[in-house]
């Protein structure tokens, strides 16, 4: 089978010695485990690293060449409301916070980068019936609404008790990116085996007096949804489709290489919502050039901007089935979107370029 070069837009270039300035410093939080802050090796991701690490990583290796501070302390954390230490030479990389929170200790250091919005949206349309994923939906934007404004109450009482570094905190948003996928050559929609593959967990345990088992989550609402349907389309037998699971949490070689192949063949990419609406599918499905289908985006979102097509239930998935999966004019016109998007927007090189003047410039309003 014949496979089209691969594009090195993703490529990491390692540095030569020479050109490196005095070494950064990683620290992973105790919020992702272990009770204690752990120290981490700068500047590649290796496999020993949560696989939430792997984008960011990625980014600040190309990034931090193009800085002009020295022996800056990077804390990866989820916590938005503290760091084991501050100040002109911390940088927080805040991941994978859900609830809308601003960092409270943002006016207190360098800078941060988080890769969620701290402003809540509301992904349903109004004027659609209301059901069950809506119901849900607006629940949780009340409720975010509410940890968004708790936490900016937050910071303004800690800025009043402890002397600030700067007037405003610096935050850069920085995309999810890629998680579970290895960069591999793209195939032409022709050479493509599945109309739809779908990979990832339904719903997993909640603590046993967690609220969430009364009101439900949009993330066990919408993807218990979109698994009626593919169950349904599956039975068919129309499609060529794949349907299985990759542990949030996996990252072994084989792992990595098993979906990020069969992403590659896949001429549809589904990318329901989770917790919130982005997804690292939906940006891997675009970074292979699917065509990928996900539930609504916040408009602010930089996914809103792509090519990917956002449905209101997951019903709508046969149809787009109908009008796509056999038409190659239009899956190669969706494989093109999909990639030009990408390079433009979610490549490891264009945010590293955008991290490194923020950070430059971050660093210039502390000095003046």
């Amino acid at each position: 089978m014949s496979l089209e070069p691969s594009r090195t837009a993703d490529a990491v270039v390692p540095l030569p010695l020479s050109a490196a300035r005095p070494l950064h410093r990683y620290f992973l939080d105790r919020c992702f485990g272990g009770g204690e802050v752990r120290a981490l090796p700068y500047p590649r991701w290796d496999r020993n690293l949560p696989a939430e690490l792997r984008y960011p990583y990625d980014v600040l290796e190309l990034a931090l060449p193009q800085v002009r501070a020295e022996r800056l302390h990077f804390y990866f954390t989820k916590n938005a409301y503290a760091l084991p230490e501050y100040g002109p030479h911390v940088v927080a990389v805040l991941l994978q916070e859900e609830r809308c929170k601003v960092p409270v200790y943002g006016r207190h250091v360098r800078a941060t980068l988080r890769n969620l919005e701290s402003r809540p949206s509301l992904t349903c349309r109004a004027h659609r019936r209301l059901g069950r994923l809506e119901a849900v939906l607006m629940f949780e934007y009340a409720r975010d609404w509410h940890t968004h404004l708790k936490s900016t109450r937050a910071a303004r009482r800690r800025a009043r008790t402890d002397p600030p570094l700067r007037a405003e905190a610096a935050v850069l948003s920085l995309p999810l990116g890629y998680h579970s996928q290895e960069p591999v050559p793209q195939v032409p929609m022709i050479e493509r085996s599945l109309d739809l593959f779908f990979a990832g967990e339904i719903r997993h345990a909640l603590p046993r007096f967690d609220y969430r088992r009364l009101t439900s989550t949009s993330k066990f609402v919408a993807r218990a949804q979109l698994w009626r349907e593919l169950e349904r389309l599956e039975r068919s037998g129309r499609w060529r489709m794949e349907l299985g699971k990759i542990g949030s949490r996996q990252s072994s070689t084989a792992a990595f290489a098993s979906y990020s192949e069969k992403m590659m063949h896949t001429r549809i990419c589904v990318a329901p919502r989770g917790s919130v609406a982005e997804t690292y599918r939906a940006y891997e499905g675009l970074r292979a050039g699917c065509l990928v289908v996900t539930n609504r985006l916040p408009a602010h979102s930089l996914l809103a901007s792509s090519p990917a097509l956002q449905v209101d239930h997951w019903r709508e998935l046969e149809g787009i089935l109908e009008h796509y999966a056999q038409r190659l004019e239009r899956l190669e016109a969706a494989r093109a979107a999909g990639i030009a998007w990408w390079d433009g927007h979610g490549a490891v090189a264009v945010q590293a370029a955008q991290v490194a003047v923020a950070l430059n410039r971050a660093g210039a309003t502390l000095s003046a």
